[in-house]
C-alpha cells in the first residue's frame, strides 16, 4: 500500500526551490536596491529571504533520514565533500564577490553534520551522543561555515529525535530555541521585530507531512539533487559578475 503524504523527492524539490529564492534575494535583488533603492525592492528582498529559510531545516532533515538509511556512510560523506568542493567557487564570487576564506558553504556544515551523527551511531549512551555534538559545533563555528554551529545542532536535533514518539513538537520548540540562538537580522511588523531565521519554523510543515518514502533508485535524479546546489551558485555567480560587475 502506497503510503500518503510527501516523499522524500517532494521535499527536496521544496528545499531547492526555496533556496534559489533565497540565494536569488541576496544576491540580486540585494545588489539591485543598493543601485536603485526602493520600498519595493527592499520588501521583495526580505520576502525571498524569509521564504529561503524553509529550506535548511528541510536539508537538516533529510540529512538525517539519510544517514539512518545508508548503508555506505563513506560513499555519502565523499559525495558531500565533492559537493562542497564544487560549491566553494559559486558560493564565494555569488554572495562574497570573490575568493574569500572568511566563510564555507552549507554543504560543509551538511559535512560536519553527517561526521557528528555517524559518531553519534557509535555512541552507547544518550549523554555520549550529545557530548559528540561539541566537537563538530565548535568545528563549524571555527571554519565559519554558512549556519554555523547552530547548523550542526539543527541536523542533532532531527537526528537525536527521530524515533521519540512527540519527536515533531519536540523539534518544533528546538528548532525555534536554535534559530533564537542565531545572530539573524530581524524584521519589523510595525512596533513588532521578528528575527528572520524564525520563519525557518515554516520548514516543519511539509516535514511533518513527510511520509517515510525513502528517495528513489534512479542515479540522474539523485545527481541532479546533488548538482544543483553547485550549479546554481555558479549561474548566480555569472549573472552577478555580468550585470553588477561582483
Amino acid at each position: 500500500m502506497k503510503k500518503s503524504g510527501l516523499s522524500q523527492e517532494t521535499l527536496k524539490i521544496i528545499a531547492c526551490v526555496t533556496m534559489l529564492i533565497d540565494h536569488v534575494g541576496a544576491t540580486v535583488v540585494e545588489s539591485q536596491f543598493f543601485v536603485t533603492p526602493s520600498d519595493g525592492i527592499y520588501y521583495l528582498y526580505f520576502a525571498m529571504r524569509i521564504i529561503g529559510r524553509v529550506a535548511f531545516p528541510i536539508y537538516c532533515f533529510l540529512l538525517a533520514e539519510g544517514a539512518h538509511y545508508t548503508h555506505d556512510p563513506r560513499k555519502y560523506a565523499l559525495r558531500l565533500f565533492i559537493g562542497a568542493l564544487l560549491s566553494e567557487p559559486g558560493f564565494d564570487f555569488a554572495l562574497f564577490d570573490g575568493w574569500t576564506w572568511e566563510n564555507r558553504s552549507v554543504m560543509v556544515t551538511l559535512l560536519l553534520g553527517f561526521g557528528m551523527v555517524e559518531l553519534m551511531k557509535k555512541c552507547p549512551k544518550y549523554w555520549m551522543k550529545l557530548l559528540a555534538v561539541v566537537p563538530f559545533f565548535f568545528a563549524a563555528e571555527w571554519l565559519k561555515t554558512d549556519y554555523g554551529g547552530y547548523g550542526v545542532a539543527i541536523v542533532a536535533l532531527f537526528w537525536l529525535t527521530r524515533e521519540l514518539p512527540n519527536r515533531r513538537m519536540i523539534q518544533l520548540v528546538g528548532l525555534a530555541a536554535l534559530c533564537l540562538m542565531m545572530n539573524s537580522a530581524a524584521i519589523s511588523f510595525g512596533v513588532i521585530q521578528i528575527p528572520i531565521e524564525l520563519f525557518a519554523l515554516f520548514a516543519m510543515i511539509p516535514i511533518c507531512l513527510y511520509s517515510g518514502r525513502k528517495a528513489t533508485a534512479n542515479r540522474a535524479v539523485q545527481l541532479g539533487f546533488y548538482l544543483f546546489y553547485p550549479v546554481h551558485l555558479a549561474v548566480l555567480a555569472v549573472i552577478m559578475k555580468l550585470c553588477f560587475g561582483g
